[in-house]
């Protein structure tokens, strides 16, 4: 049977509730497959013959290039397990009638509350007096931190994770700004009570920086040289977006001349088998979360419920959270 709605992903049929998965089938033929990783065009398109709609986790995404959707012609909307979308052209598919999907807030209060732990943690020192405490830094580092209370904490990007972040950190105390590039999200930021400003201003106030924004092609990286220039040298920077978000060089360059007290990322960034990057870890200034921000049980269980909604929607015709062809923004002076 030539299915309506394919699914990939690692956990197959259990990636839905199970109500959802008998409801679903109710109405449609449904196909799901156990997809560890990327299919090859040319499984992808026998898996997908015939289909109007993929729901699929990005580890199980096919490639979406022309090759594979003209042999494609049915497929009508794309339903991504995901928050972010850079590595989709949206524009493309746009103008193949086809629509895309997002879950855009399955993850928002997990990954402001990692980006709250690696505040407190990169402030802290949390990481390095584990590492410490085992062997794996000198035993001459110094585990001296500062406290986040009553410091100033910069968000740049003011989208629901920002938003929620500044609550989770004005009840600790923070005296919480920020800067966005989409008029939208800093007049949601402005109602909520953050003030808003250019990124110079912000840079030029932060103790603490906080990277929420989203990757739109065009406007990164956010924090590049001249940006890092603008902070002062004790400065924590976190960074739960894309890494691309901040320049990864001109970062490795301001620690390791101490123009920056530390950075974490939600990825994994340094090599340790480079000379320069182990001393970064052995000294604590890089703390790394291997994109682990949003692996939580409630996250998950929200994702599954939600993924779910998305993709009834989208097989009856009326899909939802549809991300918009190539939105133009104008980039924040400074």
């Amino acid at each position: 049977m030539t299915p309506d709605v394919v699914v990939l992903s690692r956990a197959g049929e259990a990636s839905l509730p199970r109500p959802s998965v008998k409801a679903l089938r109710v109405r449609y033929a449904v196909r799901f497959v156990v997809q560890h990783d990327r299919p090859s065009g040319p499984r992808a398109a026998a898996l997908l013959s015939g289909a109007r709609v993929l729901a699929a986790t990005n580890v199980a995404l096919p490639v979406l290039d022309d090759a594979l959707l003209d042999r494609l012609p049915d497929l009508r909307h794309v339903v991504l397990y995901a928050t972010g979308y850079e590595h989709l052209d949206i524009a493309g598919l746009d103008r193949r009638g086809i629509t895309v999907s997002t879950l855009p807030d399955y993850a928002t209060n997990a990954v402001a509350e990692h980006a709250l732990a690696l505040l407190f943690a990169s402030a802290a020192r949390v990481h390095l007096s584990n590492d410490k405490s085992v062997g794996r830094a000198p035993q001459d580092v110094s585990l001296r931190g500062v406290e986040i209370t009553n410091r100033a904490l910069a968000i740049i990007g003011l989208g629901r994770i920002g938003r929620r972040l500044a609550t989770l950190a004005r009840g600790l105390g923070m005296r919480v700004i920020g800067a966005d590039i989409d008029p939208g999200a800093r007049v949601s930021a402005r109602r909520a009570g953050i003030p808003t400003l250019t990124l110079a201003e912000c840079l030029h106030q932060a103790d603490l920086v906080a990277v929420t924004a989203s990757t739109i092609a065009g406007q990164y990286p956010i924090l590049d040289a001249t940006a890092l220039a603008r902070l002062h040298p004790d400065v924590f920077v976190v960074n739960v977006g894309r890494p691309a978000l901040v320049d990864g060089a001109a970062m490795r360059t301001a620690l390791l001349a101490h123009h920056i007290r530390g950075y974490a990322v939600d990825e994994v960034i340094l090599d340790p088998a480079d000379p320069l990057d182990a001393l970064l870890i052995a000294q604590g200034r890089v703390l790394q979360s291997a994109h682990s921000a949003w692996w939580r049980d409630e996250a998950l269980a929200n994702g599954a419920q939600m993924f779910a909604t998305a993709i009834q929607a989208a097989a009856d015709g009326a899909p939802i959270h549809v991300v918009p062809s190539a939105p133009v923004l104008a980039r924040a002076a400074g």
